[in-house]
């Protein structure tokens, strides 16, 4: 019996030991219940609106090819929106799109009012182009939607005046293009210019009479000076009038020839 008791203590104790285990694991499940955990059925509203579907330049006539759907939360869609693509086919933008971007009534052109620059042309404004070169144009960086003021050069004798002649004027276009990435230079013959119907014909006569420089500013800067006349006189030195020296005149008879007559200048 000794002989068995030591193994006999042992499977006891084993026994004792499971036992044990399963009574712990079942108070610990009474101490902590299984939280449920409820998920919200409730989703979000959405619509449907139209969009670019490609990047689209100024001026750009808006089509089924170049329009499209998607989907966007009721609740933050952006004011003048549209959610059909009939209501905006046809229409022309005056604003750079980027594809993905909701297309909004602010951006694009009134209906009829035809594709291209003419479409960017604010009522009432003109569109007006004038002759630059790599001087005239600020080297290039004068681009499209960048303020300029136009200086006026004029002689009249010997007196240079230099005037502005117009302040704060955007530029429509530059050559054939009313889009540039910012910040890339580009040296054009041409720059076109927004203009009320008196600065075009005060520019126009301007062109004529004398050469003009377009100088560009800041657009945040709404500061408007007074325009003001710049003269540059031409000095001219006084002319001392310096009298021919007195001559004299010599006439030699040599018998029957003809009298020979000379003339000399008397040193001073």
């Amino acid at each position: 019996m000794k002989k068995y008791g030591t193994i006999i203590a042992l499977g006891l104790a084993i026994l004792f030991g499971v036992v044990a285990v399963i009574l712990v694991n079942k108070w610990l499940s009474a101490q902590n219940p299984t939280v449920t955990v409820e998920r919200s059925s409730e989703s979000v509203p959405m619509a449907q609106i139209v969009v670019a579907s490609n990047d689209l330049t100024i001026g750009s006539r808006l089509t089924s090819e170049n329009l499209s759907l998607a989907k966007w939360p009721r609740t933050s869609i952006p004011k003048g929106a549209f959610e059909k693509i009939e209501d905006v086919e046809g229409r022309v933008n005056i604003s750079k799109m980027v594809a993905g971007t909701p297309v909004l009534g602010a951006e694009l052109a009134a209906p009829g009012s035809g594709a291209g620059l003419v479409a960017v042309i604010k009522p009432g404004m003109r569109a007006m182009a004038i002759k630059v070169n790599e001087v005239t144009g600020v080297g290039g960086f004068i681009l499209p939607n960048t303020f300029v003021d136009v200086i006026s050069i004029q002689k009249k004798g010997k007196t240079r005046t230099a005037k502005t002649l117009l302040q704060k004027i955007e530029v429509l276009a530059i050559a054939q293009e009313t889009f540039i990435e910012e910040g890339k230079p580009k040296v054009v013959r041409t720059v076109t210019l927004e203009l009320t119907p008196d600065q075009a014909r005060k520019l126009a006569l301007q062109t004529n009479e004398g050469p003009i420089r377009l100088v560009l500013r800041n657009p945040l800067d709404e500061d408007i000076p007074k325009p003001k006349v710049v003269r540059r006189v031409r000095r001219v030195r006084p002319r001392v009038y310096t009298p021919p020296p007195p001559t004299f005149e010599v006439e030699i008879i040599r018998g029957e020839k003809a009298p020979e007559k000379y003339q000399f200048k008397q040193q001073p």
